[in-house]
């Protein structure tokens, strides 16, 4: 037993590929997995350290205006198209799942040419250019939002499933959380995206000044790129952080910092979203302005209409509004509860195990 699965670029692709990867091999124990991605992408380094083996072909994405560089790109994706049938042929998968990104355009197609089983899973509100033209040849489109269906025109292969996450997101406990992490005081967490965001580090400077020595938790994470610009940013303001201010450049026990605040600050992707709504974390949303097709917006708006978070877009943001937002929210607990149950509703717990159930469906035959 065979699976093929492909995808890569960011976590959002990436994160959801692994999860469906850990499900496999939960369910069917000895099946045999192969990841196909780009070794510029986060899938050449944290998919084998995962345990899984990679193999990665020659494809980059395209910029959006025509350049000479089109034409490159347009010879990269076919050289990455006959390296993918040179790795299908001698993998001979049963099936082959794809979670976006440029790369797995070439991948999927190649499966198509060769009759084997396909399926894509789109993470965003808004399906990426690569899962909408995917979606007329592949056996089935896994979508993580029902709001999604409306941008397909064939009905009848979608099946709403979820976004998948990971399995740490599951199963932990506010109250524990917070006693190892030292809080206790209500506790903002905010945070850019594992590269950081300019726009949210802005935002968590302002707050940092407003609270610092106060009743209240701040945590920040600036992004690793950010954490030395953003510390010569407090000292330049003559601050000295007391005790209830956190400035950290990454964190890897992300889980445990979501579960354990009270309302967080973020970017609106489309795992970070799916894992807020594992937890049930109230947020205030920013999307980022510089993706494909405004994916992040369309997002937040989807948590916004379930009353599971605040958005704010970043050409609205003056220097006091995330402070009154804050202010106006974070002391309301009956609010952000009202907010935590919201988000919950949108998780789906399930997602990766209704993915494998597709999977099995193909397996069977």
């Amino acid at each position: 037993m065979k699976v093929l699965i492909t995808g890569g670029g960011t976590g959002g692709h990436v994160y959801p590929a692994l999860s469906i990867a850990d499900e496999l091999k939960k369910k069917y124990g000895k099946i045999e997995i192969l990841f196909i991605g780009t070794d510029r992408g986060l899938e050449a380094d944290v998919v084998p350290k995962a345990g899984y083996d990679f193999k990665a072909i020659e494809v980059k994405g395209f910029r959006r205006k025509l350049s000479l560089d089109t034409l490159k790109t347009f010879g990269l994706m076919f050289k990455g198209y006959f390296q993918a049938g040179k790795l299908i042929k001698q993998f001979k998968p049963d099936v082959i799942v794809g979670t976006g990104g440029y790369v797995s355009g070439p991948v999927v197609m190649q499966g198509v040419f060769r009759g084997v089983r396909t399926l894509i899973h789109e993470q965003n509100a808004i399906p990426g250019v690569t899962v909408k033209i995917l979606s007329r040849f592949v056996d089935k489109v896994l979508l993580s939002y029902e709001e999604s269906e409306k941008y397909f025109k064939k009905k009848n292969h979608l099946v709403v499933t979820g976004n998948p996450v990971r399995n740490a997101f599951g199963h932990l406990d506010k109250k524990a959380c917070r006693q190892k992490l030292g809080l206790t005081h209500p506790t903002l967490f905010s945070v850019g995206g594992s590269g950081g965001a300019k726009c949210i580090n802005d935002a968590a400077l302002s707050l940092i000044q407003a609270y610092n020595g106060s009743d209240i938790n701040i945590i920040h994470v600036t992004g690793k790129r950010y954490f030395d610009a953003f510390v010569e940013r407090i000292e330049e303001k003559g601050l000295i952080l007391e005790d209830n201010i956190k400035v950290l450049k990454y964190v890897y026990n992300m889980p445990e910092y979501m579960v354990a605040s009270d309302l967080m600050l973020s970017r609106s992707g489309a795992l970070t979203l799916s894992e807020i709504a594992m937890v049930g974390t109230p947020s205030i949303l920013i999307p980022s302005p510089n993706v494909a097709h405004n994916h992040q917006e369309h997002n937040a708006r989807v948590y916004e209409k379930h009353g599971a978070a605040i958005m704010l877009k970043e050409n609205d943001i003056k220097e006091q509004t995330v402070y009154q937002i804050v202010k106006e929210h974070l002391p309301n607990k009956d609010h952000l509860e009202t907010m935590s149950n919201n988000a919950k509703k949108l998780a789906r717990p399930s997602a990766a195990k209704d993915i494998i159930h597709v999977v099995d469906e193909f397996l069977r035959g």
